[in-house]
């Protein structure tokens, strides 16, 4: 009787409720975490100066009919009228203007296309006769977009997890690698031997940094804790690489920093706020956000990221000796597949960033000025910017 299973299964969940569920969940959690994590943009001209947005919301799909009237609108009527079938996405924001603080309630910041038949459509949860009556087959499934009036589907993309450890033969012999995604950074970190040597490399670093050196910075001084957070019993293997730490004459977490920030990739923005952080600064920082970013570090103690990383080493000594150590790319133990609402979600993260860098640097620009009104930051918030990339990418699947 299996074969009854695929008809069964196929009548409660359809073939696109998985993309829908992916939409609402967007919509209504991940959204709210995205503009969580970057909720707070300052500039460097002005100490005082901030915005801090302190809600999000997606609306229901309108239709805006000039003279800031605006009506709630169908698929249908975007189909005919070659219209993106959106719902504002409005913020509640709290800024600075001059010496007063000032919250503002409701801020349209772009449009977000809404998927049919999800949790904001006009179209979910209704009858057969409302449907009907709405211009809409009953027998539509949804879990499509209707961009500039044409109908659009993301397709399913099969992607490498994300925060996980893949142990695999690199360029010099066994390395293991970890893709850190957090809604505030994302960057792979990988550990590799070299030689006898194992080392870090990471996009932050102009070159490759020898492991010991990263257990110094990270407040592991003694050559025989770094042995015992990596957990192996043959301290002979990591000789070499803890010897380079007494070559560089690098015995204390300071000077471990230092020789960081000497490694460090130059900044592509320098800012006024720059000139007064020290690179060892910057390779504190670095080392404790954006390498191995979904390890948290908390006043600057990392001890969890010191064992995270011991056990990258290990698994790579391990892969050295036996190779049935090592993982399988294509094993899809290993591989994530990601629906509408998480690529949708990516593609927001990314925009949302470049919004707020924009209004970061147009504070820089405009405050020195001497100006006649007070400078006040919602004048120069564009919608167009997060509305164009959402729906380019849509109507062009570009995600």
């Amino acid at each position: 009787e299996k074969w009854k299973l695929v008809p069964a299964f196929l009548k409660i969940k359809g073939l696109v409720k998985q993309h829908i569920d992916s939409f609402n969940y967007f919509i209504n959690v991940d959204i709210k975490k995205i503009v969580e994590a970057n909720n707070y943009v300052t500039c460097d001209a002005d100490p005082l100066f901030y915005i801090k947005y302190t809600n999000v919301y997606v609306g229901s799909p309108d239709v805006d009919e000039g003279f800031n009237i605006s009506k709630l609108t169908t698929p249908h009527e975007c189909r005919l009228r070659d219209m993106t079938y959106s719902a504002p996405i409005t913020v509640d924001i709290e800024y600075s203007r001059g010496t007063q603080k000032v919250a503002k309630t409701g801020l349209l910041i772009g449009r977000m296309p809404i998927m049919l038949k999800s949790s904001n459509c006009v179209l979910s949860n209704k009858s057969e006769f409302e449907l009907a009556k709405m211009h809409e087959c009953p027998l539509d499934p949804g879990g499509y977009f209707v961009v500039k009036g044409q109908e659009k589907v993301i397709l399913i993309q099969e992607q490498l997890s994300k925060n996980r450890m893949l142990v695999e033969e690199g360029k010099w012999g066994a390395q293991c690698q970890v893709a850190s995604s957090t809604h505030d950074r994302k960057s792979p970190t990988i550990v590799f031997v070299k030689g006898n040597k194992y080392f870090l490399g990471h996009n932050m670093f102009t070159d490759p940094i020898p492991v010991s050196i990263i257990f110094k910075a990270m407040d592991f001084l003694s050559d025989l804790e770094i042995c015992e957070v990596i957990g192996i019993p043959d301290i002979h293997q990591l000789t070499p690489t803890l010897e380079e730490c007494h070559k560089l004459q690098i015995y204390t977490q300071e000077a471990a920093w230092n020789y960081l920030g000497t490694k460090m990739v130059a900044k592509r923005y320098v800012t006024s706020a720059s000139s007064v952080r020290t690179p060892a600064d910057d390779a504190r920082d670095a080392l404790a956000t954006t390498i191995l970013a979904h390890v948290p570090v908390e006043e600057y103690n990392f001890k969890s990221k010191a064992v995270y990383l011991g056990l990258m080493i290990k698994r790579v000594i391990q892969a050295q000796s036996d190779k049935q150590f090592l993982d399988d790319r294509d094993y899809y133990g290993n591989k994530r597949m990601e629906l509408a609402g998480s690529l949708i979600s990516l593609m927001f993260e990314d925009v949302f960033k470049r919004f707020n860098f924009d209004l970061k640097s147009i504070a820089d620009k405009t405050i020195p000025k001497i100006r006649a009104s007070q400078f006040d930051v919602i004048k120069y918030m564009r919608s167009e910017l997060i509305t164009s990339c959402l729906v380019f990418a849509i109507s062009t699947v570009h995600l």
